[in-house]
């Protein structure tokens, strides 16, 4: 095994691991239920304005979009959505999140 193919498969697994862990905290698939039985066909999970960092980078990595469409199943639209704008102020806006869609 090189050393290319090495570094990619530890991060695959510590991304795995962390995957893991992340998804029995957060409860999604209740969080998902709740907002079915509200009539949303629909659930965000905020990517850019998470305050811890290391958060965001998982988030936003192309591998936790895979590893949702995997655990989620069939049914479920899932992509990582970036909004760049400019607010009243001519500031330059960015928003990232997961959207999950479902009906």
């Amino acid at each position: 095994m090189t050393l290319i193919d090495e570094i990619k498969s530890s991060q695959k697994e510590s991304h795995e691991k962390w995957f893991e862990r992340w998804y029995e905290k957060t409860d999604l698939e209740n969080a998902i239920r709740i907002s079915a039985q509200q009539g949303y066909t629909g659930y965000r999970i905020r990517v850019s304005k998470q305050d811890d960092s290391y958060l965001r980078l998982r988030l936003g990595n192309k591998e936790t979009i895979s590893l949702l469409k995997e655990k989620l199943g069939e049914g479920f639209t899932i992509t990582l959505r970036e909004i760049h704008g400019e607010n009243i102020f001519g500031i330059k806006t960015y928003e990232s999140f997961i959207q999950l869609l479902w009906g």
